[in-house]
């Protein structure tokens, strides 16, 4: 019996890297490590979300807040509205969804108690 669980996993694990959505996610991956403009537009982003959550212990009164907050944002937009990078987002939710999907499905399989996320990836209580 644990052999046949196993076997079904390896399957479904072999299902998913079969698809195309799988398959395109992994050259987007590649691209995204290796482009020069979005990994600049990810160090950009990633200086002002440390900015900003540094900031944001002192409360709404820290003089820059405002200034590093409008600036977080603009670095946000301008890496996530990337093509690339996109898409990627994009394909990485339709993913996370589907396994989320087969989580559920496989929990409920078992018992309505075993927590397991809901279609937008949140964790069911009970």
């Amino acid at each position: 019996m644990k052999q046949e669980i196993i076997e079904s996993v390896y399957e479904l694990v072999d299902e998913i890297k079969s698809k195309e959505a799988y398959k395109r996610l992994l050259e987007l991956r590649k691209v995204v490590d290796n482009d020069s403009e979005i990994s600049v537009l990810i160090e950009q982003f990633q200086h002002w979300n440390t900015t900003y959550d540094e900031l944001k212990k002192y409360g709404k009164y820290h003089p820059d807040l405002k200034r590093v907050q409008q600036s977080f944002t603009t670095a946000k937009i301008a890496l996530y509205e990337h093509p690339i990078v996109a898409e990627y987002k994009r394909l990485e939710n339709e993913l996370q969804q589907e396994l989320n999907r087969i989580s559920a499905s496989i929990a409920s399989s078992v018992t309505t108690k075993i927590k397991h996320p809901n279609e937008i990836g949140l964790m069911q209580k009970y």
